[in-house]
């Protein structure tokens, strides 16, 4: 088994054209990426401890990435999430992949959320996008 740290991690996303971009150099945040089984409480009366039932279905909450505002890279984040809300239900999915180091990946198709830009007048204006994981994660 390797191990691996932030230097290892390649984080890449789809553009308008379907083709998977490396955004890594773009991103210093990024929350935890989970995956999930939802469960059921199935306690009984009398019982005094709570008692779970996986249901068969899994997710992967809201992924966040961000970083410095630059918009003058053509495959960095303000080209990927500038002026794409609102969307219709017809919007295609753009993949999210996250490779950890050697061969280790995550994949998962999203749908943004939100993309903010925040400004700071002691610093450097930062952006956020908030991504809505979507059907199966791939894990290889």
């Amino acid at each position: 088994m390797a191990n691996y740290g932030p230097a290892d991690l390649t984080i890449e996303y789809d553009n308008a054209a379907g083709t998977l971009v490396d955004i890594t150099a773009h991103v210093l945040s990024l929350n935890d990426v989970d995956v999930e089984n939802i469960t059921e409480e199935v306690r009984p009366f009398g019982a005094s401890w709570d008692k779970h039932l996986p249901i068969g279905v899994g997710r992967m909450p809201v992924i966040e990435l961000g970083g410095v505002f630059d918009d003058t890279a053509a495959t960095g984040p303000d080209a990927l999430f500038a002026g794409r809300v609102p969307e219709t239900p017809a919007t295609t999915t753009r993949s999210l992949k996250f490779t950890w180091g050697g061969s280790k990946t995550t994949t998962v198709e999203t749908h943004l959320l939100t993309y903010r830009r925040t400004v700071d007048k002691n610093g450097l204006t930062r952006w956020l996008a908030r991504l809505q994981p979507t059907g199966t994660v791939t894990e290889a």
